[in-house]
């Protein structure tokens, strides 16, 4: 009995170095809706926007910028994911949460 407790203890440990190294999962996905955002991944897999998690850049957001002669200008970026576009995304381990990287 003795051994099979070691054994599964060396199991376990193993397992968890992997997962420590291993903290994250990327995927790709497609955007198939945009208000309210959803992101294919997969066949079967369709992502919400409560589990989508995007930075400033995937948004459309106002920016102020300095134009020498003129000075300060706000400015509407259009960075909001549109429908057909494929993006990167990071899956935190064991989570439901998806961050977008990039677009392809």
């Amino acid at each position: 009995m003795a051994d099979t407790a070691w054994i599964e203890n060396i199991k376990r440990i193993v397992y968890q170095a992997v997962e420590a190294s291993d903290p994250c999962d990327v995927l790709s996905g497609t955007v198939v809706k945009e208000a309210p955002l959803e992101i294919q991944v997969g066949q079967k897999l369709v992502l919400y926007d409560r589990q989508i998690i995007r930075t400033e850049q995937f948004t459309d957001h106002e920016e102020t910028m300095n134009i020498p002669g003129i000075g300060a200008v706000s400015v509407i970026v259009k960075g909001a994911l549109k429908m057909g576009e494929k993006v990167l995304l990071i899956q935190k381990r064991g989570g439901q949460q998806f961050v977008v990287i990039g677009r392809w």
